[in-house]
């Protein structure tokens, strides 16, 4: 089941006398040289980003005020729709 491709993976055949771990430590050439890379392999460097600049003050009061009249004419609305529907199914109950 061995394929040509994994020849060279294929472990060599062992010899009588035990010379094989020998001569595979002789064959072996050693690692490939070292060589320094070319000079500004770096990636560029970006500059640092700028710290963020301070946000203003906010209007703690005013938001809260802001808040409580939103939240008002939200239940004025509802209140309103209500009486509408209520109206709608009193006129329609009638006929």
């Amino acid at each position: 089941m061995n394929r040509p491709a994994d020849d060279q993976w294929r472990r060599p055949a062992p010899s009588a006398d035990g010379t094989d771990a020998e001569q595979a430590a002789a064959a072996y050439p050693g690692p490939p040289p070292a060589v320094p890379p070319p000079p500004g392999w770096h990636p560029e460097v970006t500059p640092r980003t700028v710290v963020p600049r301070r946000l203003p003050e906010l209007d703690h009061e005013a938001i809260d005020l802001a808040e409580e009249r939103a939240d008002r004419f939200t239940n004025a609305l509802g209140i309103a729709a209500g009486v509408v529907l209520i109206l709608i199914a009193c006129v329609q109950w009638r006929t």
